[in-house]
C-alpha cells in the first residue's frame, strides 16, 4: 500500500505498492479488496511497533474520509482485532481537528476545554472470521513486501 514510503516499522522512504499474484481472473473487486486489506495489514504493523514498543492502545477513535464506510471498518477492526470507535461526524474530523486546533492557538484554551470527545455514532467489532483469516493474509503480505523491497529500490535507481 505504500505510495510514498513508510515509516513505522519499515523506516523505508522509497517502498512503493505493488499487487502480488494478479492472474486473468483478477477482478477490480478484489484489486479494490487487496488495497483495503494491504493498508489495514499497514496500520497492524505500526500498531505492532507501538505495542513492542511499550505503547497502549486503550481505543481507537475513526476519523477522515475512511469513516463513510462501515465495510471498511470491518476490514480494519479485524485486521487490527480492536474494536473501532465512529463519532458523530467523524468524517469531519481532521478539518475539525485543524480548525480547533486553530482557536487553540488564538484562545489559550486547553485541549480538554477545546476538543472536547464527540459522542459515538457507531463501533465496528472484528470479525472473528475475518481476522483469523487475516492472521495468515498478514504473514503473506509481510513475506511479499519482504521480497520486494531490494527490487523495489532497484527500480527507483533505473
Amino acid at each position: 500500500p505504500y505510495l510514498s514510503g513508510e515509516r513505522t516499522p519499515w523506516n523505508d522512504p522509497e517502498l512503493r505498492g505493488a499487487f502480488v499474484g494478479l492472474s486473468h481472473d483478477t477482478t477490480r473487486s478484489d484489486l479494490v479488496q487487496a488495497v483495503l486489506e494491504g493498508v489495514a495489514f499497514a496500520f497492524a504493523d505500526g500498531q505492532d511497533a507501538l505495542l513492542a514498543a511499550g505503547g497502549v492502545v486503550e481505543s481507537l477513535l475513526v476519523s477522515g474520509g475512511g469513516a463513510r464506510s462501515l465495510y471498511w471498518g470491518r476490514i480494519l477492526a479485524s485486521a487490527l482485532n480492536q474494536t473501532l470507535q465512529y463519532p458523530e461526524g467523524a468524517e469531519m474530523g481532521p478539518s475539525l481537528g485543524a480548525a480547533r486546533l486553530g482557536r487553540m492557538s488564538i484562545s489559550g484554551e486547553p485541549a480538554a476545554q477545546a476538543c472536547p470527545r464527540p459522542p459515538l455514532a457507531a463501533a465496528v467489532s472484528p470479525d472473528p472470521e475475518l481476522a483469523s483469516l487475516y492472521v495468515e493474509r498478514r504473514r503473506l503480505y509481510r513475506d511479499a513486501l519482504s521480497g520486494l523491497r531490494r527490487p523495489m529500490h532497484e527500480l527507483l535507481e533505473v
